[in-house]
């Protein structure tokens, strides 16, 4: 007789997104998604339809284009926190 562990990787919805022997593999999948959702979530709340923000998501992760979106993200620097003088002036601008 054998014995055979599978390990699965369940999505939010509760379908197989696949059957891993290996449970080092099974949780970087199960890691991938966890992002993948949060980055759709992110994207859905900006009014994006949940299949067309799943696709984003997965765009990004890519592995072809995940090296270059966080090189190009860590560029982006903190925005100065407004002081309460720089929203008046903003308010007085029109912004």
């Amino acid at each position: 007789m054998t014995i055979r562990t599978v390990h699965q990787v369940i999505s939010k919805k509760g379908s197989v997104i696949g059957e891993y022997m290996d449970l080092k593999f099974a949780k970087e999948m199960d890691n991938r998604t966890d992002v993948l959702y949060f980055i759709a979530e992110i994207i859905e709340a900006q009014g994006v339809d949940e299949a067309v923000a799943e696709k984003i998501a997965e765009q990004i992760i890519d592995d072809s284009n995940r090296q270059e979106f966080l090189a190009r993200l860590k560029s982006v620097k903190d925005m100065p926190a407004d002081t309460e003088a720089d929203a008046k002036i903003d308010k007085k601008k029109g912004k």
